[in-house]
């Protein structure tokens, strides 16, 4: 089991479940590449904030499952992107950032938005 904040999202289940937690509340796609260090200073932006709210962050490693991740972008009309945050309300994209958009304040903002607009 890993010590990370992130779930993993690599298979077809997990972007359900993804799509899933977020009937509930907000939930964060972050797609990742592994090979770029603008992504690499996103991650570490986007673990601290996992790490400190309880904000559900679904990761997904674009050199690992590229198809799925361009089924992700194809099924919410979000041009992929890395790094890119994806914040889904109820299986809707209601905010993205991409490259050095990528921090978690912006991502904090668009979450208290989000549940915001939802009560």
């Amino acid at each position: 089991m890993s010590d990370s904040p992130f779930r993993p999202l690599s298979t077809d289940a997990s972007w359900a479940e993804a799509q899933s937690a977020s009937k509930d509340r907000p939930v964060l796609v972050f797609k990742h590449s592994s090979a770029c260090p603008v992504s690499a200073k996103a991650d570490k932006q986007l673990h601290a904030l996992a790490e400190d709210s309880a904000l559900p962050v679904y990761k997904i490693v674009v050199q690992d499952s590229r198809a799925l991740s361009d089924e992700i972008a194809e099924a919410l009309d979000v041009r992929h992107e890395t790094p890119q945050a994806i914040v889904l309300d109820d299986e809707t994209p209601v905010f993205e950032a991409s490259h050095f958009d990528v921090t978690a304040d912006a991502v904090r903002e668009a979450v208290q938005s989000a549940s915001s607009s939802t009560n």
